[in-house]
């Protein structure tokens, strides 16, 4: 027999916005679009560093299409430098805003920087390729909402009779692709027997670590709970996550517990973030239960990083290259779902 309980409101996420090309008064006007974006679309828009970023506008006018099908983004900041993209092997949507310096070059999204209309359509186009992204984070918010155990049973998730969503420990998470996030608010959760977790094919498919950790570092909500703020916090084990999820203040994170366990003021002392940034990378790490407060949970301390390469049970991540000068090559982390081989590049 199944149960059925009604969803509480949900909460607003947060979608990454990357931006390439600009000027800083020209960003100013985007930043307005999106602080303004949320109250109708229901979404918080908050701009990020690309490697962080759902999604991307780009600055068409200073765009070239260079001879091996490559694009180059040139900075429109004095000190900013270019970048190069393989819109090939690219998963996530980029915006150019036009006229376009390629006059070949047609893009699958674009917009009229001086037209705030223009701006709030192509990031409604944006909202709609991040549909699965914003139920994964419904879906959380309201595992945390009602502290289900997913233990218990496979849950469906449904609108008038329809299946938007599969949340199984076993098989995983599966979003209906073109789910609506607006029609969550009158979505049915049913209790159904561990028998029911078959994933229909067409969706879009993520496992319970990775939806956890995209909700807890969306959402606003305090995720540390009040111990981890008094008490010696031991990493119990690395994040079962693809390292490309993983920003920088959390890998230090689990660098520096990997070494010697330490209290909250004694982690903010070591790594030098606030003690509210800290508070919340310890909450994402927490919600994958990568740390913990009980030292039998947790091994023997150790070195999670040998000679700059990162424990192989954090898994692959995807890079760019920048490039800081003529000639001059870096390499930064991408994230979210990146492809393994280099999609873009900072000249």
């Amino acid at each position: 027999m199944s149960t059925h309980f009604r969803n509480t409101p949900a909460e607003l996420p947060v979608l990454r916005l990357g931006l390439a090309g600009f000027t800083a008064a020209e960003q100013s006007l985007l930043n307005v679009a999106l602080a303004s974006r949320a109250v109708p679309s229901r979404i918080n828009w908050q701009l990020a560093q690309l490697g962080e970023a759902d999604a991307w506008c780009v600055n068409g006018s200073r765009t070239q299409r260079l001879a091996d099908g490559t694009l180059r983004i040139l900075s429109g900041l004095p000190s900013g430098r270019s970048i190069r993209i393989n819109l090939d092997l690219i998963d996530w949507p980029i915006a150019f805003s036009t006229p376009l310096g390629s006059p070949d070059f047609k893009p699958a999204y674009a917009f009229q920087t001086d037209s705030p209309a223009s701006i709030q359509s192509v990031l409604a186009q944006l909202e709609g390729w991040a549909r699965p992204l914003m139920v994964q984070f419904y879906l959380a918010s309201q595992i945390v909402d009602r502290e289900l155990d997913l233990r218990s049973g496979v849950f469906h998730v449904s609108v008038h009779a329809k299946l938007y969503a599969m949340i199984s420990l076993r098989t995983g998470i599966g979003v209906w692709p073109i789910a609506d996030p607006a029609d969550l608010r009158d979505a049915v959760w049913s209790r159904r027997p561990e028998s029911a977790d078959a994933i229909p094919k067409s969706f879009v498919r993520t496992d319970y670590s990775q939806l956890m950790w995209q909700y807890a570092t969306r959402t606003m909500r305090d995720c540390l709970p009040p111990r981890y703020r008094t008490r010696q916090i031991f990493l119990r084990r690395p994040p079962r996550l693809p390292m490309r999820l993983l920003n920088d203040p959390s890998l230090l994170l689990v660098r520096e517990l990997g070494f010697t366990p330490g209290s909250l003021a004694e982690l903010a002392q070591r790594t030098g973030m606030a003690n509210a940034q800290l508070a919340r990378h310890l909450g994402a790490l927490y919600m994958v239960g990568a740390i913990t407060t009980d030292p039998k949970r947790a091994p023997p301390p150790r070195v999670v990083v040998e000679s700059g390469e990162w424990d192989s049970s954090f898994g692959t991540g995807s890079s760019t290259t920048v490039d800081s000068g003529p000639g001059a090559e870096a390499t930064v982390k991408l994230t979210a779902s990146r492809a393994n081989a280099p999609a873009a590049s900072l000249s």
